[in-house]
């Protein structure tokens, strides 16, 4: 019984809260939103959220996850502010539809996600259907052909945006074909120290990201897409949108893409390479042979070791970062 009369009071709670969310709906002006059962007619999903504002019609802070299709144009891509523009258009309707636009993520021409709702966002209701019967307000596409539509999927609106979790990037070595390797993801993890993939050890090097989904980072805040070539069983990592494009579509036959988000990073100015306040660099190197392999390090003293054994720097600015990771706390 005093189970049962702690989770009925539960429940009221929640009932509680979700009723002053709805109530005060029409006070608040930006609200986050989920997209919930998301797909496209090529099976593909679409997942992620984004934070919008129905007074001055702004979306901040979007994080849209694509999978890939069954056009090779459209690889699993991440839309975040540090790869992409997004601009809400109401001109024909009080209607918003809502346009993601990376140019780097489809050259000749810019990749787009459009996404219509059927109601207004604000906040009445708390769950909006994606109007999907307008085809041309719901999908994807590269300026707009070819292009993908959406078939079903909602917004859900949110009491909170997605946590800014930090995870930490280890670096590992296998000596016997040279190469290093960086890996956030758990069972990998356990998997390398564990001796399930052997021939691997720590380097005791590291450096943090955001975790997948995570809110956390600026204006540069992008994905970092990830690729496996078999031929050289070695991998390669990008959180520069251009790049992630130019290695799924260009290089497709010999690189793999395992994945368009692994951990997210913020980028340098792409001039002078300085990194965004809270960050460090993060640099490049590639071993300049045909098994290919890049090393990545907030080291400089790493950096100059591994250029004196032949490894070529690559990066923005006149020091060639590659990348921000988050500073210690």
């Amino acid at each position: 019984m005093g189970r049962l009369h702690r989770a009925g009071r539960c429940a009221l709670v929640f009932v509680a809260a979700f009723a002053l969310l709805a109530a005060g709906a029409s006070q608040a002006a930006s609200r986050w939103w989920v997209l919930q059962g998301v797909k496209f007619e090529d099976g593909a999903v679409a997942t992620g959220s984004f934070a919008y504002d129905d007074v001055t019609r702004v979306v901040t802070s979007w994080n849209i996850a694509v999978s890939g299709g069954t056009d090779p144009a459209f690889f699993p891509f991440t839309y975040m502010p540090g790869n992409s523009t997004v601009e809400v258009n109401n001109a024909w309707s009080v209607v918003p539809s809502i346009y993601f636009t990376s140019e780097d993520a489809g050259p000749p021409r810019a990749r787009m996600l459009r996404i219509t709702p059927s109601e207004v966002l604000d906040g009445t209701p708390a769950s909006v259907p994606l109007n999907v019967a307008i085809s041309s307000g719901n999908v994807e596409c590269l300026r707009c052909d070819p292009f993908r539509v959406l078939s079903a999927g909602s917004l859900i609106l949110t009491m909170l945006p997605p946590p800014a979790s930090l995870v930490e990037v280890i670096e590992y070595y296998n000596i016997g074909v040279d190469h290093y390797f960086i890996t956030a993801i758990p069972q990998e993890i356990a998997n390398l120290d564990g001796g399930l993939t052997p021939g691997w050890t720590r380097t005791g090097l590291s450096f943090l990201a955001f975790a997948i989904g995570s809110s956390g980072g600026g204006p540069s805040a992008s994905p970092v897409c990830r690729f496996f070539a078999p031929s050289a069983t070695t991998h390669f990592y990008s959180a520069i949108a251009l790049e992630c494009r130019n290695v799924a579509i260009d290089l497709a036959t010999t690189w793999v893409m395992e994945a368009g988000n692994v951990f997210q990073m913020e980028l340098p100015d792409t001039v002078s390479g300085a990194c965004p306040a809270g960050t460090v660099p993060v640099y490049r190197v590639f071993n300049n042979r045909a098994d290919a392999n890049h090393r990545y390090t907030k080291s400089l003293v790493v950096r100059a070791q591994m250029e004196a054994a032949g490894w070529v720097r690559e990066g923005y600015g006149p020091d060639a970062v590659i990348m921000c990771s988050r500073s210690p706390v």
